[in-house]
């Protein structure tokens, strides 16, 4: 049987990590590729802290990482005023989650990989590597902690080595825009930018375009937020089973044709065939598919319809 690997990104530390050491974006989606080559990825897990609620551009970011298959957890920072000093600090983060999921996931995984630099987390790789589990740590050397970098010894895997394999086409970071989180300044953006998310949608080649026309990329220094799409476009009714053409194929799903102004994902886990490893196992570019609509969103830009099969025998 092949390798069981989990994946375990903090949110935070992985946007420092590109911004203060890599100066380019990770894509993902290709990270997640990279990381199950020769194994059987049985688990992604994001886990993202904030100052104040998430921004639409953040939250579409997220969207995006739950499309191409990471688990989101996040939270809002708590603010602690002391009545003495005056001054207000933020408190809080999402290590413990992590630590407790990894924990409690460890009986269907051989091998984890932590994407993080936190010292904190040295605990954890102890705790694991008691249970006979293989730990790997992907960081820089510019953020990872001492105390980690020695206790995962050849264990570490440099995130700079993987940039053949793992860029963004995304432009690198600017360090003229500013946002602010987890009482941290820095640039443009979270994580691993407010453009990331647009690496969800794909050509029919099955080569990344670049959607500036479909999304507005937006910055926090632009007062306009983009408008919401316009609701003339005539779509199936949720519950409706639509026939499809298969347009591109990832790993994490298939885009479908089911309308040229709406974005269409046949994502894995809405195959109704238990765990899918590939989606190209099943579906090839020009393949019709028989699929049911179960929800719209006009709020996102362009139009998100998602899909799913309901048995696979509607497919024949």
């Amino acid at each position: 049987m092949a390798e069981r690997i989990a994946v375990y990104v903090d949110g935070a530390n992985a946007y420092f990590a590109q911004k203060e050491a890599l100066n380019w974006w990770i894509d993902w989606p290709s990270f997640l590729e990279w990381a199950q080559r020769d194994k059987e990825l049985v688990s992604a897990r994001w886990y993202q802290s904030y100052r104040r609620a998430p921004e639409p551009e953040q939250e579409r970011f997220l969207h995006h990482l739950t499309i191409v298959g990471y688990a989101v957890r996040k939270k809002v920072l708590k603010s602690i005023y002391d009545r003495e000093t005056g001054q207000s600090s933020v408190k809080g983060n999402l290590n413990i989650e992590l630590v407790i999921d990894a924990l409690t996931d460890a009986p269907h995984y051989d091998t984890i990989l932590l994407v993080t630099g936190d010292s904190d987390f040295v605990p954890l790789v102890e705790a694991l590597r008691s249970r006979g589990k293989r730990v790997l740590v992907a960081a820089t050397q510019q953020n990872v902690a001492v105390d980690l970098r020695q206790v995962i010894g050849v264990n570490y895997i440099d995130l700079g080595d993987l940039r053949d394999e793992i860029e963004s086409d995304k432009r690198p970071p600017d360090r003229s825009e500013r946002y602010e989180d987890s009482g941290r300044n820095f640039s443009r953006g979270f994580d691993s930018g407010a453009e990331e998310f647009a690496r969800e949608a794909s050509e029919p080649n099955g080569n990344v375009r670049l959607p500036q026309d479909d999304y507005k990329v937006t910055s926090i220094l632009d007062p306009h937020p983009p408008s919401a799409p316009s609701q003339d476009i005539v779509l199936p009714q949720e519950g409706e089973i639509v026939r499809c053409t298969v347009q591109s194929v990832k790993k994490y799903g298939i885009f479908l044709d089911l309308h040229e102004n709406v974005k269409t994902l046949l994502h894995v886990k809405d195959m109704n065939r238990g765990y899918v490893a590939d989606a190209g196992q099943y579906y090839r570019v020009g393949q019709e598919v028989p699929v049911q609509v179960v929800g719209i969103d006009w709020e996102r830009q362009p139009p998100e319809v998602r899909v799913q099969v309901v048995t696979p025998e509607m497919e024949y």
